[in-house]
């Protein structure tokens, strides 16, 4: 799990950079990323740690509800005998919905949003920034990973899985300006400038929820087009939002 962990802060720190020279060249706002990146350094060693912590709970989860049984029934139902390709597009859409619905839950329901606040206590998005998530978030968004061992994707392809959800994570939160070809994009897949959308203080905390794909916004009406939100007029957390305390950084 260790070694994993390591990978994955691997992972993100070569892929930020590549992604923060982006930045550099193309901001869309002004970020002091000397006195930012401390801060933010150290939310990725807590996420760190919370990832090794979640992946024990998560080898016990699949442990607990992937039974034999359940296995032999999925065969049966022929979705085993798909193409892998197949299985593994299907696991990211079951994946990806899980997400809609728990992130839209953790945005109506105050109880949950206590999970998330850190997450959006981020006063301007740069890629590091993406690293607030509390150890009660990334338990409820880890359980949309079960449709992976659910459809025998094997746990060799999960590696790439989890390198492509970091490199991603990095690309929704990045610093960059909103450019007319990310629409395109957007027709199926979040970008930089969808996500911030759903970061701003003007009423939009609960659109634009979708991690990998825009499919289930448009499908339940919480879509909403970059192009409604002036890039000029884009806010994120101030206030008592942007104050972190340890009960944000836990979620509870």
């Amino acid at each position: 799990m260790i070694a994993q962990t390591f990978i994955g802060l691997l992972v993100l720190f070569l892929s930020g950079m590549l992604f923060w020279l982006w930045e550099l060249q193309d901001p869309l706002q002004s970020v002091e990323y000397r006195s930012r990146f401390p801060r933010e350094f150290v939310a990725a060693m807590i996420s760190a740690v919370y990832s090794i912590i979640l992946a024990y709970f998560f080898v016990a989860l699949v442990k607990l509800t992937i039974s034999p049984s359940l296995m032999d029934f999925m065969g049966w139902t022929g979705l085993l005998s798909l193409p892998l390709w197949v299985r593994l597009l299907i696991a990211y859409f079951l994946k990806d919905f899980s997400f809609y619905v728990t992130h839209w839950l953790k945005h109506v329901n105050n109880t949950l949003w206590l999970t998330h606040n850190w997450h959006h206590s981020i006063d301007q998005l740069w890629w590091l920034a993406a690293q607030r998530e509390s150890l009660t978030d990334v338990l409820l968004f880890k359980v949309g990973f079960l449709s992976f061992p659910l459809l025998g994707i094997p746990p060799e392809m999960m590696i790439f899985v989890g390198i492509h959800y970091i490199i991603h994570d990095n690309w929704i939160h990045l610093n960059v300006k909103w450019r007319s070809w990310m629409g395109i994009i957007e027709w199926f897949y979040v970008t930089p400038r969808f996500h911030a959308v759903h970061h701003t203080q003007t009423g939009s905390y609960t659109k634009n929820l979708g991690a990998l794909f825009t499919i289930f916004d448009r499908i339940f009406g919480t879509y909403v087009a970059a192009e409604k939100v002036p890039p000029e007029q884009v806010q994120f957390a101030s206030g008592d939002n942007a104050v972190v305390t340890w009960r944000k950084i836990v979620g509870v």
